[in-house]
């Protein structure tokens, strides 16, 4: 007969006091509102090992801080702000971001079309 290490004393998430309705950040889709139709889809996620500055790396760590801070109330785990997130919403403005990918040659052309 095999036992568990914490027996019965269920999840850790069972006793932070916060409900969540929501799928936790490991699932593997996201609901996403669509501007144009104004409904729900939902997609799947995928991992992207991306190279970043350190520098970088640390804006992106003490912004996500920062934004998880400023609420006030408990917020499920779902909800949370990290680094991933604003990858994501940098992503989303680069798609809305008017420019001819086809001419785009290196990323020294492309922080000149963005103004950077």
């Amino acid at each position: 007969m095999t036992k568990k290490k914490m027996g019965n004393m269920g999840k850790l998430s069972q006793f932070s006091g916060i409900k969540s309705s929501a799928p936790s950040p490991e699932d593997s889709t996201v609901k996403e509102k669509t501007n144009a139709a104004s409904t729900e889809t939902e997609e799947k996620l995928v991992t992207v090992n991306i190279k970043i500055s350190r520098s970088q790396h640390q804006w992106l760590n003490e912004t996500a801080r920062t934004v998880r801070d400023n609420n006030d109330e408990p917020v499920p785990p779902s909800e949370r702000v990290f680094p991933q997130h604003l990858i994501g919403v940098a992503v989303d403005l680069l798609q809305r971001e008017d420019i001819d990918w086809s001419q785009v040659r290196n990323v020294a052309e492309l922080r000149e079309q963005l103004n950077l």
